[in-house]
């Protein structure tokens, strides 16, 4: 090998070295006008019930954010599979560790992206609003579009919590579940439209809009067969009760009858524990678990009808807390839905 040749072969290596590994980067500017840190932080969401909550746990990176609101976060640590993740602020008097979302208005402080490890998106704070983010512009992928433009659906709606008159509120909480579900037919990136079927009203539209959500489950099984929220959609699926996959819709006809057989043996059992209940004299109640004033009001809106979404909007709360609440409430009553809980609630004499 000739001295020449020997040379290229180390620079090349040098090269080799040096270059850096795929990173994705995420660079913009922010409006500091309210009372906020300058530093910005990107969270993951890992599961989909994550998706509007956050914690100092499912931060990944952070950055610094100048006087002028420019930042600059990048990082080469991102999972295989594109997922969502939380650009969001906190406020001054906040830590890391009880940092708050806020929602709409001019403390909007967060925006949702998709990223991973080669993604370069730029962010644009918009200028007609105090909030960080405001109506921002992006530059990057066609995802991060996409999430953008979700965003311009969802956040403007959540004024209709303000809206005074039911009807009102009612005919605004319809039309944004409407749009949602048109955006997810039409949006062509899958994980962008699982975003916006995200956003909809799961205990309200579940059973009239069953064939959308079985849908979108056969377009993940299609396009995402492997991708971690694939399978945290089919356990939200079948938490809201849709059983059905493309597995189990070839099972021999005799499951259906076991089925079938176990549903009646549910249904009697129900029956005799509600004769059972209905024996327990008002004299002598139950001995009830240790309640959380909290978990009492949830208890008492759960028995007024109300569902999931209407509970936290009652309360002031997220919804993914109040799914937190009731899961403890049945952890506690030792049940397993509404139907049980409000007849263990009567036997403590709590309705």
């Amino acid at each position: 090998m000739s001295m020449a040749s020997l040379k290229y072969l180390l620079a090349l290596q040098v090269i080799c070295w040096v270059l850096p590994l795929q990173a994705y980067v995420i660079s913009g500017s922010v409006n500091m006008q309210g009372d906020w840190q300058y530093q910005i932080y990107l969270a993951t969401i890992d599961k989909l019930d994550d998706y509007y909550g956050t914690s100092a746990s499912s931060v990944i990176n952070t950055g610094i954010i100048d006087e002028h609101g420019h930042f600059s976060i990048s990082g080469e640590n991102l999972p295989e599979s594109p997922q969502y993740y939380r650009l969001y602020l906190i406020k001054e008097e906040h830590s890391e560790f009880n940092a708050c979302l806020f929602v709409g208005g001019e403390e909007h402080n967060f925006i949702h992206l998709l990223l991973e490890n080669e993604t370069e998106v730029s962010i644009k704070h918009g200028e007609d609003t105090f909030a960080p983010f405001g109506d921002y512009t992006i530059k990057g992928d066609k995802a991060n579009h996409g999430m953008k433009a979700l965003s311009s659906l969802v956040y403007p709606s959540y004024i209709f919590y303000e809206i005074k008159f039911p009807s009102a509120l009612q005919f605004s909480e319809d039309k944004l579940n409407r749009d949602l579900f048109h955006f997810a037919d039409t949006c062509a990136h899958s994980l962008v439209a699982l975003a916006a079927l995200n956003n909809t009203d799961y205990d309200k539209y579940f059973q009239a809009e069953n064939e959308r959500y079985k849908q979108m489950g056969k377009r993940l099984q299609n396009e995402l067969k492997d991708h971690p929220y694939t399978k945290d959609y089919f356990r939200k699926m079948r938490y809201y009760g849709d059983f059905s996959s493309e597995k189990t819709s070839y099972l021999p006809w005799y499951l259906f009858g076991l089925a079938g057989l176990g549903l009646l043996i549910l249904w009697f059992q129900n029956i005799q524990l509600r004769r059972s209940l209905q024996r327990i004299q008002p004299e002598t109640p139950v001995k009830q678990p240790p309640f959380t004033p909290q978990e009492m009001k949830i208890l008492q809106l759960i028995s007024e009808g109300h569902s999931n979404k209407e509970i936290a909007a009652n309360l002031f709360i997220e919804l993914s807390t109040v799914k937190s609440h009731i899961n403890k409430l049945y952890a506690k009553m030792d049940v397993k839905n509404r139907g049980e809980a409000m007849l263990k609630a009567k036997s403590y004499q709590l309705l």
